[in-house]
């Protein structure tokens, strides 16, 4: 199935459907931050679709699309 232009399984669809949140370039747009325990605990099938997460290293915020790896930041990353 396509949604928005990205093919996915309909469960990972309907789990994206559930967030309440935009979807648009392959990410959940989340204005606040997820910890990695919050996404998993939320839908594992999503668990790498939120933009915005915090560090599990240094609990630092960052966007996915311009730092990080995973649930850590660039500078714990590094």
């Amino acid at each position: 199935m396509k949604y928005q232009g990205w093919e996915m399984e309909n469960e990972v669809h309907e789990s994206l459907k559930l967030t309440g949140h935009p979807f648009g370039g392959g990410l959940i747009q989340n204005a606040e931050s997820i910890t990695f325990e919050e996404a998993k605990e939320y839908n594992p099938l999503i668990i790498l679709r939120w933009r915005t997460r915090q560090c599990v290293s240094c609990s630092q915020v960052f966007d996915i699309t311009s730092q990080g790896l995973l649930y850590k930041c660039g500078v714990c990353v590094g």
